[in-house]
């Protein structure tokens, strides 16, 4: 603590800050406690990898956690919806998003569109050789499952960015009064040894100090973290601390220090969810549709192995006179002649084995329906990997209808905060070439533009509508050829460049364009001029031409030619 400024001293021994901390974060998790019941039944029943609910108990973490799934089914379906969103949303194989500007006039200069889309490669590289792809991948996981995920985007001195996913019942949210995320807190658990490389030996308790001088490496000692808008946050005013968010770290029970305070320029934290009910904290998703037919599929197949087994070793009547019989393969037993009829099944079973596995197949179908295995199986098939956005609105359009408020709530609440937090790092960084002239002053003004094949599926809409208006002009201009000039050729094709996603770089700007025409009207005026001279020419040579054949015919009576050009017989 002696080399740490007295200012950070005083802001780490902030009692009373750190009393009204504790008391959010304790009215956060009291908060979450109404939902963990159901989550626990999401995570029992659909995948039981995910969902953490006991943090105080770290050797629970290697346990074997599938004892309810005797059908697999709903873990599959779920594993299918989360490949399917990254797939159709994130997938790193083509382009998911463009950069643009609210500004849309100065959006149109060109050397603004290619800066951008400069700008968008490299974030494009960023996300590459980072863990985001990753990070999203568990985000679609949880989403499908908990209708809820979380992640913390931290900058990074070697990749630009960072993410931390974690599992639903490791954090806690809350919202503002217009249903944004504004808190989010998270209680885990570290080393002695991860808590002094975390936040320095001199502000850990003692007992740590204790247990990271004795090198006890299996003591773990609780945490909070908390992080929230900072509403005293100036922008015009240079101070410490004075950032858009702040993070709070600090360790449970009597401690009168904070480990650790810092502050983000952008919000560190994304806790998307699937879909919410009025200002709800937590979301729910296409688990919580199917945990109805989870837990009978469930309750099915245990009935259907019990009826197996009951066929295949039912229970036995034996007479107490022949005592134990040996049901094995292959075994005899030795039983009076008399005693030969008694020894029967107790019951017979009626269940019908037909009828339960068709009942098994239906629950299924119900699930992966409820999970859009159809869309998005279709998405990550490998079958056909060219499938463009057309044929999956062709072949999905109710699905599409459905899922087009969720891809608009996971664009605003994952992929916008998570484009505009990387571009803020690598601009501050210096990480893209310098700014064009026109944009000096305006790179806040970001507006991001989404180009996956889901959302370029949701937008498909307009284009069979542009089709159609072309063909019908088309058809109009043989009766009225002046129909056409109602139609702007121009901003048909860069709308249609638009709603397919095509890349800035194959579309010149328009003052190219304007440029480019100008000079083919110049050379087709040159053109013209150069035929009217030879047109204007011929004349005056076939002149000239019969002027040195008037001038070398002699002039006799009988002069057919002279005839011919006065018109004589």
């Amino acid at each position: 603590m002696a080399q740490m400024p007295k200012i950070m001293q005083d802001v780490l021994r902030d009692s009373e800050v750190l009393r009204k901390k504790k008391q959010i974060v304790a009215q956060m998790m009291t908060a979450r406690s109404q939902f963990e019941p159901t989550w626990k039944l999401l995570s029992r029943y659909i995948n039981p990898m995910r969902g953490r609910f006991d943090e105080e108990d770290k050797s629970s973490d290697g346990k074997r956690r599938d004892y309810y799934l005797l059908e697999p089914y709903p873990m599959e379906a779920c594993q299918k919806c989360g490949a399917g969103l990254h797939a159709g949303l994130t997938s790193p194989s083509r382009p998911w998003f463009s950069l643009g500007l609210q500004d849309d006039e100065l959006a149109e200069y060109h050397t603004v569109k290619l800066w951008l889309e400069e700008c968008k490669d490299i974030m494009m590289g960023i996300y590459a050789k980072s863990n985001i792809y990753n990070m999203l991948m568990n985000i679609d996981a949880e989403l499908s499952q908990f209708g809820t995920a979380s992640a913390l985007l931290l900058e990074d001195y070697d990749h630009a960015i960072w993410a931390r996913p974690y599992t639903c019942g490791e954090y806690a949210g809350d919202v503002d009064a217009r249903g944004r995320v504004s808190h989010f807190a998270r209680r885990f658990k570290l080393t002695a040894w991860q808590m002094v490389q975390e936040f320095g030996f001199d502000v850990c308790c003692e007992q740590v100090k204790n247990a990271y001088k004795a090198n006890n490496m299996t003591a773990y000692f609780p945490v909070t973290m908390l992080i929230e808008q900072n509403l005293k946050y100036d922008p015009g005013r240079l101070a410490i601390g004075n950032f858009p968010w702040r993070s709070y770290y600090f360790e449970d029970g009597s401690s009168d220090r904070f480990l650790k305070v810092a502050g983000y320029h952008e919000r560190p934290f994304i806790m998307p969810r699937w879909t919410t009910v009025a200002n709800g904290i937590y979301g729910s998703g296409p688990g919580h549709n199917a945990l109805g037919n989870c837990m009978q599929l469930q309750k099915l197949e245990k009935l259907n192995m019990r009826l197996l087994e009951t066929r295949a070793d039912p229970a036995m009547l034996v007479p107490a006179s022949v005592g134990k019989v040996d049901r094995l393969p292959g075994k005899q037993t030795i039983v009076p002649d008399s005693a030969v009829n008694l020894i029967r099944p107790v019951y017979q079973t009626t269940g019908s084995r037909e009828d339960a596995m068709q009942t098994i197949q239906l629950k299924q179908q119900q699930i992966a329906a409820a999970f859009y295995n159809d869309l998005f199986v279709m998405l990550s098939s490998q079958d056909n990997p060219q499938m463009t956005a057309r044929e999956v609105a062709e072949r999905h359009e109710e699905k599409l209808l459905m899922l087009s408020p969720v891809l608009e709530q996971l664009h605003n609440e994952v992929l916008i905060p998570l484009t505009k937090r990387t571009f803020e790092i690598a601009l501050r960084n210096g990480l893209f070439p310098p700014v064009p002239e026109e944009l000096q002053g305006q790179e806040e003004n970001l507006k991001v533009e989404f180009i996956s094949l889901l959302a370029q599926a949701q937008r498909m809409v307009e284009s069979p509508a542009l089709e159609k208006t072309l063909a019908l002009a088309g058809n109009l201009a043989g009766i009225a050829p002046e129909i056409v000039d109602n139609i702007d050729m121009d901003a048909v094709i860069r709308q249609h460049a638009v709603i397919n996603g095509a890349p800035e770089k194959m579309m010149r700007g328009e003052d190219e364009v304007k440029k480019l025409r100008e000079q083919r009207a110049q050379a087709q005026a040159q053109q013209q001029q150069m035929e009217q001279a030879a047109a204007m020419a011929k004349p005056l040579r076939d002149g000239v031409e019969a002027a040195r054949l008037l001038s070398e015919t002699p002039v006799t009576e009988d002069s057919s030619i002279i005839n011919a050009m006065l018109g004589g017989a």
